[in-house]
C-alpha cells in the first residue's frame, strides 16, 4: 500500500508550516542521538591519565563531529537533492547504533564509540538546511530548525536525567534509550521533508538559484569575497566555542550553582532564550532588501556580544542571579549563532548574487568553529586549570565577547563598502 502525503501539505499556505515542523522534529531527533549522553556525569568512569572522564568523552565526540564538518565542506556543498533522504537516514541510524556500542563497551573503549557517534552527525544540519534555503521565507523556516539548538538540547538532556532518576536506566545505557525514544519522530520528519516542494520561480529571483558548488566554484567565491568571509568566520568560531562549552557543561554549571536537584531548569531556562531569539531572528523575513537584512543581523550580533559582556560582569559582581545570567548570556550567545544559520549566510549569498549554496559557507565556518571548541577543551583539561566550570565559562564569555565585537565591526565595514563599490560600478557602466 502506497502512502500519500495529505493534499493540504502540498498547498502553498501550509508548505511553510510543514517544513518548519519537520525541520524542528528532524534535528531534535538527531540531538537525541548526539546530545543525550551529556545528561550523565560519568564520575566513576576510569579512563586514565588523571583526566576528567566527561571532558574526555566530550572531546572524543566533538572530534568526530568536527571531522564530519570538514568532510561536509565538500560533501554537503556538492550533494545532489535526490541523495538527501538516504544519507540523512543512514547518518543518524549509524550514530544511534554507536550509542548502543557505547553502552556495552569497556570503559576505555567508550571513547571510540562516542568518536564514531559524532562522526556522521555533523553533516545532518547541512542536509536539513538544504530543504529550506533559497526561499523568500528561509529566515522563518531556518529559525524553526535553529530552535533545536536552544530548546531541544535542553529537552533531550532533561529526558535523559528523568530516564536515570525515575526509570532506573543506567548512565551508560541512557544515551541509547533517549535516542531510541526520539527515533520514530525523526523518521516521520524525514518523510515530510522528502515530500516538500523545491523553491519556486519567485524564490529564485529574490534569493538566487541554489546549486551544488564544486571545488572551482568554492575557490572562486573565496577569491572574490575571502577577506570579508574570514571576518564572519572568526565571529562564528568564537560563538561556537562559547556556545558549545555552555551546552556541553550546563549540567555542571547548575550543579555548582546549587541547582542540581532541579533538572527541569536545563529546559525551562532555555524557553525564554528560544522565544526571544527565534522571534528576533524570524523578523528578518520582513526585510526584503538583502543589504538591510544582512546589516540587521550584523548589528544584532554586535548588540548580543555587548549583552554577554555586561551580563557576565554583573553576575561576577553578584549583582544578578545565576538564572538571569544564564538566560541573558544564552540570548547573547544564541541570537547571533542562529542569525548565522537562518539569515546572515542566506542573505550574503543573495546580496552578492552568487549562484551556489550556503552549505559551503556554513560548513567551512562550522568546521573551524568546532576545531576551536576542541582546542579550548584541550586547553582547559591539560593546562591543569584548578578553577570551577563556571569560572572558566565567565572568562570564556569575556574573551569571546570582546573579539566578536572587533570582528563584527570589521565585517560590517567591509561588506558595506564592497556593496557600495559594486553598486557604483553598475551605475557607471549603465
Amino acid at each position: 500500500m502506497k502512502f500519500e502525503i495529505p493534499s493540504i501539505i502540498n498547498k502553498k499556505w501550509s508548505q511553510s508550516f510543514w517544513l518548519m515542523f519537520a525541520a524542528f522534529l528532524c534535528y531534535t531527533g538527531m540531538y537525541a542521538v548526539r546530545k543525550s549522553f551529556l545528561a550523565g556525569q560519568y564520575i566513576d568512569l576510569d579512563i586514565g591519565f588523571n583526566a576528567d572522564p566527561k571532558t574526555v568523552l566530550v572531546i572524543s565526540q566533538v572530534l568526530g563531529y568536527m571531522l564530519s564538518k570538514f568532510i561536509g565542506i565538500k560533501m554537503i556543498s556538492e550533494m545532489n537533492r535526490n541523495a538527501r533522504t538516504k544519507w540523512i537516514l543512514a547518518l543518524v541510524s549509524f550514530g544511534l547504533f554507536m550509542l548502543l556500542v557505547f553502552a556495552i563497551l569497556p570503559p576505555k573503549l567508550k571513547i571510540i564509540a562516542l568518536f564514531l557517534n559524532g562522526l556522521p552527525l555533523g553533516m545532518v544540519f547541512g542536509i536539513v538546511l538544504s530543504y529550506l534555503e533559497g526561499r523568500r521565507n528561509t529566515e522563518l523556516l531556518a529559525a524553526a530548525l535553529s530552535a533545536t539548538f536552544i530548546f531541544s538540547t535542553g529537552l533531550v538532556k532533561t529526558v535523559g536525567i528523568i530516564l536515570m532518576q525515575d526509570y532506573g536506566i543506567g548512565e551508560y545505557a541512557m544515551p541509547f534509550a533517549t535516542g531510541l525514544l526520539f527515533f520514530p519522530v525523526f523518521i516521520l520528519s524525514v518523510w515530510i521533508l522528502n515530500r516538500s516542494k523545491n523553491p519556486d520561480a519567485l524564490d529564485v529571483v529574490e534569493r538566487t538559484e541554489r546549486t551544488p558548488m564544486n571545488a572551482e566554484k568554492r575557490k572562486d567565491f573565496l577569491r572574490k569575497h575571502g577577506l570579508g568571509y574570514v571576518g564572519l568566520v572568526l565571529i562564528y568560531i568564537f560563538l561556537t566555542i562559547v556556545r558549545d562549552f555552555r551546552d556541553n557543561f550546563i549540567v555542571e554549571f547548575w550543579s555548582e550553582l546549587g541547582y542540581s536537584g532541579a533538572p527541569e531548569l536545563i529546559t525551562l531556562t532555555e524557553i525564554p532564550v528560544a522565544i526571544i531569539v527565534l522571534v528576533v531572528a524570524a523578523l528578518g523575513i520582513l526585510i526584503r532588501k538583502n543589504i538591510r537584512a544582512f546589516n540587521y543581523g550584523m548589528w544584532l550580533t554586535l548588540g548580543s556580544a555587548i549583552t554577554m559582556l555586561i551580563a557576565t560582569f554583573l553576575f561576577e559582581k553578584t549583582l544578578i542571579s545565576p538564572i538571569i545570567w544564564i538566560v541573558s548570556t544564552g540570548i547573547g550567545i544564541y541570537l547571533p549563532y542562529i542569525l548565522f544559520h537562518c539569515l546572515l549566510f542566506e542573505r550574503l549569498i543573495a546580496l552578492l548574487k552568487y549562484t551556489g549554496n550556503i552549505g559551503f559557507l556554513f560548513y567551512t565556518a562550522d568546521a573551524l568553529g568546532y576545531l576551536g571548541s576542541v582546542a579550548v577543551l584541550f586547553l582547559k583539561e591539560f593546562m591543569d586549570y584548578k578553577g570551577t566550570w563556571t569560572s572558566f565559562f565567565i572568562s570564556l564569555n569575556f574573551t569571546s565577547a570582546i573579539l566578536i565585537i572587533i570582528f563584527t565591526l570589521f565585517s560590517i565595514l567591509y561588506f558595506n563598502r564592497k556593496i557600495s563599490s559594486n553598486t557604483l560600478k553598475q551605475v557607471i557602466t549603465q
